[in-house]
């Protein structure tokens, strides 16, 4: 009997765990809220660094967890046929870390390296969509552009004051613009159409520097006072 029970536990694994492969990801240097079977705390994943960060549900066998670090790991990934109800139809093992760094740069508001870098921003945009709607916001010292149209060719405009430009410049002072794409969003609703999925853009001696797609009004906290003051200042034009 024992032998038989034995052999169907094999049997039982292969069918369920039939595919494994090995992979690099990325984890985040904070956690965020979100919605699982209950409200919990997710690790954020990517598997390249030109990607956005994802909501990662699930834990990673051996991999301990430390805030405030970001992490390259090498995982096997075991696919789960069969999986359980509500359970996972993949499960993550850590084979090795790869690196483990502390984000200075998010977790400590690093600034600008100088106020010249501030000065050389020549624009700023911020455009939000789904398949169905667009908004396109630009600012520069001379004007504030709005327009929903996805050809860019009906577009309204007004006169940005040096007042307002200066008051979008102050919000940029912690930020470095190279690290803009690591910001994290708060929420992913615009993943599963429930937002329009937005993104800023932001000009500076010829390098545009993008951060990573947010929810429309719910931006990261980094630029959050950046992107509710240029919404904003836009309101007004018609």
């Amino acid at each position: 009997m024992n032998k038989l029970l034995l052999i169907l536990s094999f049997a039982f694994l292969c069918v369920s765990c039939q595919k494994q492969e090995t992979k690099r990801i990325y984890i985040a240097d904070r956690t965020v809220d979100c919605d699982g079977v209950a409200p919990q705390q997710c690790m954020l994943l990517k598997d390249a660094q030109s990607q956005d960060w994802t909501y990662f549900y699930d834990t990673i066998e051996g991999f301990d967890y430390e805030e405030g670090f970001t992490y390259e790991l090498e995982v096997a990934v075991n696919t789960i046929e069969n999986p359980l109800a509500d359970g996972y139809s993949t499960q993550y093992s850590l084979i090795k870390i790869i690196s483990k760094n502390q984000n200075s740069a998010i977790s400590q508001n690093i600034v600008l390296q100088n106020q010249e870098s501030q000065e050389n921003v020549s624009s700023i945009v911020y455009e939000a969509s789904t398949r169905g709607s667009f908004l396109r916001i630009k600012v520069d010292k001379n004007t504030i552009q709005k327009t929903t149209d996805r050809s860019l060719e009906n577009v309204t405009e007004k006169r940005c004051s040096k007042e307002d430009w200066a008051t979008i410049l102050s919000f940029l002072e912690n930020i470095q613009l190279k690290n803009i794409d690591d910001l994290i969003a708060p929420t992913q609703k615009s993943s599963v159409d429930a937002a329009l999925q937005a993104k800023l853009k932001i000009t500076a001696m010829g390098d545009t520097y993008s951060s990573t797609n947010f929810d429309h009004g719910n931006p990261p906290q980094e630029i959050k006072q950046l992107v509710n003051t240029i919404l904003s200042l836009s309101e007004s034009i018609e």
